[in-house]
């Protein structure tokens, strides 16, 4: 008997969770569709704050070459812009290397989050690409954000 009753709360338990978790779930959907077609329409980014590191100025520099290399539009205000890309960029220097990470966002004029990513080391990477880390940050985020651009659309 007691399993039964057991039995029959956890099916109300579940019965009850579930619409509330399939509507949130509907919810996550439309909203990453939502961000896929804003990103396929970015065309022209300005490059915004990249945090107060001593790189940040030259990182947000090394971005903008990227991003160009890749097919973006770099404007000088973000007025211009279909997006701007704005983030943090964090270096750590070791005895014999040092390491960058940084955490960009791409966002409307309104604020609104179209894409953001985390980039840090990674676990494999090529030995023989010399490039120093906060370049090879901006390259990953370049290389990152068009082909996300690609796959939501992007023409």
């Amino acid at each position: 008997m007691r399993s039964r009753i057991l039995l029959l709360l956890a099916f109300a338990l579940f019965a009850g969770i579930t619409p509330v978790y399939g509507n949130a779930m509907m919810s996550v959907r439309a909203e990453r569709e939502t961000d896929r077609e804003r990103l396929s329409l970015v065309q022209k980014i300005y490059v915004g704050d990249m945090g107060s590191a001593d790189e940040a100025d030259r990182f947000r520099m090394l971005l903008e070459e990227q991003l160009s290399k890749k097919g973006f539009t770099i404007v000088d205000s973000a007025e211009r812009a279909d997006a701007i890309l704005s983030g943090a960029l964090s270096v750590r220097v070791f005895d014999k290397k040092s390491e960058a990470r940084a955490f960009v966002r791409l966002t409307t004029h309104g604020g609104e989050s179209i894409w953001a990513r985390d980039f840090g080391n990674k676990i494999f990477f090529n030995p023989f690409h010399r490039a120093e880390p906060v370049k090879r940050r901006a390259e990953d985020i370049a290389k990152r954000l068009r082909e996300d651009w690609k796959k939501s659309g992007g023409k």
